[in-house]
């Protein structure tokens, strides 16, 4: 033991003290007594929170950052400490009461350092077991607590040691649990980004000796000693460098390997495939592969260099108490810090994927203890690492599968690596160019793992393509995953150190690897039996860890030279398939164009067929209205003529009577002269006298009411005019309407258009009215009768 842990001394110089000297003699559980003592163990379970005052008039927990809590100035602060017997005894321990809480800064102190605190309550808690809760009031003006009021520096730290005591039934001396645990001290406005309240969990097993006692009801026990682990926790108790995971030490009790190594489900070998998260991953490790390993950690760590050693200890498999260091160092994520900080604050933003990652989740790793439990560690911390991923890379977002190789690393290292180490899988190492652009470069990844089937298993290659198997049936899950989806945890962590050693050659490896040793069995297998080969039976034949070691020391014989020949295949025929693609898209598109044309085409054909019917209709109609009109301003107007030619004769008549009345009156005629001579006879007024003859002046009576009545008849004869040329307007308009189709109108609706329009002005040129008036006005001033003038339009 003193050799091995001197070599393992030498392989850690970058593990921080805190991690190491962690690992007492007493991290190998309670020490083993002599039964012929009658010594019982009994285990403790301590929980300790720090609540600081929250300005609302209570007290909110502090922050947790990995090992230490987070305090701040000048704030008044209350312990709580949670005591509850784990261990399943005979007879379970009652604590009748707290004997006190004390508190001093630093470790290693002494009693009279201790300074003991108010008391604020005692209760106990329900469950299966009892449950004591214990709190304390912290004064931080106290002159005792000054150094843990005072700022810490950036890079250092301070501790502080809590002690309770309890007065157990049956236990004479109280019984005292020590906490040692560091912590930083920020301002008092100090805004913490990443806000974990997780307790500090410590176990105590205390070492009780039976005594002899004269109340035969209770029995009695006095303290043999009281040893502790540390802080327990179930993620750092999987990532941290344990001594005690390393030797098989009589000493290690059950309970420490529960909490050490999760406990493998059994397998069945019927049809229900192996769940993931599946397989026991021995820590053991050999006193000369630690030897190896020390050295070239050292050279590693002093040159900032691979050594060459590295890629052969590697392939042969990184011991498992080693592995979160080493794949760190890989990946050259273990000091950025930056990104740490990074994940720090995306795990406080929201994103559109958390449904889907929760309910990815309760798949992950089923088998495995650490991620069983719905709202605990594993699951809380896996779901806070691909949410923060999610957000981080917005382009991927979340995709399932992801968070299988995210509950990978949570096995080895806290979730702040652990996303270093997913961020630089995903960019570095060209991950999430599987999953973009529609996985188009997971096709190309296929088609090299084709074509070096068909190179190196063409057997095998032309067997699936006669039963019609094509890769993505079964390896598209093994390059998206990293093979974490199926196959047990030894050989999944041996891919992954593979892997980040040298990238992505070692899937195209192991997947030929893996084809390489089943080929017997699927040449016998027809479609249906060959995608459940590789469903249920093939992760099933990677169980033990002999058949692993073997699968990848053949995967790492493997050439896959002709990677990079078959990628240029690949874009090549891209290439060519985008052309045909683009050539069959335009043909499709010209095609669908011309489609389109001839339905415009016969759309257009029949509106004008119905434009040419309407017009004839409308021609029609409106040459049925001007025959009409024509017709009846004829039968007016030869009405009218008639009339007027009748009124004429009968006024000349009149007229010749009057003459010859008055040429027998030389009365008369002596008057004719005399107003003839004076003016004109159509404005001279024949004076009123008793001498004038009543027979004229009736006759000029009727003359001047024929001219009116014939003045009346022509306005009339104007405004039908009028009206005939409104219609005429209103038939050229139409007519316009028609000539801004005429491209598309036969010669024949030309020609019968331009006819219309002819006639239309021959009648607006020759019309009757205008000669009608002059006719009449002349015979009526021949006939001497007085005349007035006409109205004009």
């Amino acid at each position: 033991v003193g050799q091995v842990s001197a070599c393992f001394a030498k392989a850690f110089q970058r593990v921080p003290k805190s991690m190491i000297t962690s690992v007492t003699s007493s991290d190998l559980g309670p020490a083993t007594v002599s039964d012929k003592e009658h010594v019982e163990v009994y285990v403790f379970e301590v929980s300790m929170e720090i609540k600081e005052e929250d300005g609302r008039g209570g007290f909110s927990a502090v922050p947790k950052d990995r090992s230490y809590f987070k305090l701040r100035v000048n704030l008044e602060k209350q312990l709580c400490l949670t005591v509850q017997q784990v261990s399943e005894n005979e007879r379970e321990l009652e604590v009748e009461r707290c004997f006190g809480v004390l508190v001093s800064p630093g470790r290693n102190v002494k009693h009279s350092d201790m300074q003991l605190l108010e008391m604020v309550s005692m209760g106990s808690g329900t469950g299966d077991k009892q449950c004591y809760v214990i709190s304390g009031h912290w004064d931080p003006a106290d002159p005792a607590f000054e150094a843990l009021n005072v700022e810490t520096p950036r890079d250092g730290r301070i501790y502080i040691t809590v002690a309770v005591d309890l007065v157990i039934r049956g236990i004479q001396e109280p019984v005292r649990f020590l906490i040692e645990t560091p912590v930083k001290v920020f301002p008092q406005g100090e805004r913490f980004w990443y806000f974990s309240r997780r307790p500090l969990i410590q176990q105590f097993y205390l070492n009780l000796k039976e005594v002899p006692s004269n109340d035969v009801n209770t029995m009695h026990y006095e303290v043999q000693s009281i040893e502790t682990s540390g802080e327990l926790d179930r993620n750092r108790l999987n990532l941290t460098l344990n001594l005690a995971s390393l030797i098989r030490s009589p000493s290690i009790t059950s309970i420490d390997i529960d909490t050490l190594t999760p406990k493998e489900e059994a397998v069945s070998d019927g049809d229900e495939p192996l769940l993931s998260g599946t397989g026991e991953v021995s820590k053991d490790c050999s006193e000369m592969e630690l030897e190896s390993w020390a050295d070239v950690l050292a050279r590693w760590t002093s040159t900032k260099q691979r050594p060459r050693q590295l890629a052969s200890l590697v392939r042969g498999g990184i011991p498992e108490a080693l592995r979160g260091e080493v794949w760190q160092r890989l990946a050259g994520s273990e000091n950025d810090t930056a990104m740490m900080d990074t994940y720090r604050i995306l795990i406080t933003k929201d994103s559109n994927c958390e449904n889907v990652i929760q309910r990815d989740i309760n798949r992950t790793f089923p088998a495995h203890d650490f991620f069983k439990e719905a709202g605990g560690l594993g699951q809380d911390s896996l779901y806070r690492i691909s949410k923060a991923y999610a957000v981080h890379d917005s382009e991927v977002g979340y995709c399932q599968g992801l968070s299988f190789l995210a509950a990978t690393l949570l096995l080895h290292m806290p979730e702040e690596q652990a996303f270093c180490i997913l961020v630089k899988l995903m960019y570095d190492y060209g991950l999430r160019d599987l999953y973009k652009d529609g996985f188009e470069n997971l096709y190309m990844r296929l088609y090299q793992l084709n074509r070096l089937m068909e190179e190196q298993l063409p057997q095998l290659w032309h067997h699936f393509s006669d039963k019609g198997v094509e890769s993505h049936m079964f390896a598209s899950q093994w390059f998206l995953t990293l093979f974490t989806a199926r196959f047990p945890l030894y050989f999944v962590f041996h891919i992954i150190d593979v892997f980040l050693l040298q990238g992505v050659d070692t899937l195209f490896q192991v997947a030929l690897a893996l084809l390489t040793m089943c080929k017997k069995d699927l040449l016998q297998l027809d479609f249906e039996s060959i995608l459940k080969y590789f469903r249920v039976t093939l992760p099933k034949k990677c169980r033990t860890e002999e058949v692993a070691r073997q699968l990848m020391k053949l995967a790492t014989s493997l050439k896959v030279k002709k990677l990079k020949k078959y990628e240029q295949e690949f874009i090549a025929l891209k290439e060519a398939q985008d052309n045909a693609d683009q050539y069959t898209n335009e043909l499709d598109r010209l095609k669908s164009t011309l489609l389109r044309t001839e339905e415009e085409k016969k759309r257009l054909e029949d509106e004008v067929t119905q434009v040419k019917d309407m017009l004839k209709r409308e021609v029609q109609k409106a040459e049925n209205e001007s025959n009409r009109n024509t017709q009846l301003l004829a039968a007016k107007y030869v009405r009218i003529c008639q009339r007027l030619d009748d009124e004429q004769v009968a006024a000349k008549a009149a007229l010749n009577e009057l003459r010859s009345q008055v040429a027998g009156c030389k009365q008369c005629r002596t008057l004719l002269g005399e107003r003839n001579s004076t003016e004109n006879v159509e404005n001279q007024v024949i004076p009123n006298n008793k001498s004038t003859d009543p027979q004229l002046s009736r006759a000029q009576e009727r003359i001047r009411e024929l001219e009116l009545e014939l003045a009346q008849t022509k306005l009339a004869h104007v405004e039908a005019e009028c009206r005939n040329q409104d219609l005429v307007h209103q038939l050229h308009a139409a007519v316009s309407e028609l000539q801004t189709a005429r491209n598309s109108w036969p010669p024949w609706l030309h020609k019968t258009l331009s006819s219309i329009k002819e006639v239309a002005n021959k009648k607006e040129l020759t019309g009757g009215g205008g000669a009608l008036a002059t006719v009449t006005r002349r015979d009526l001033t021949a006939g001497g009768a007085p005349t007035k003038p006409l109205p004009q339009k």
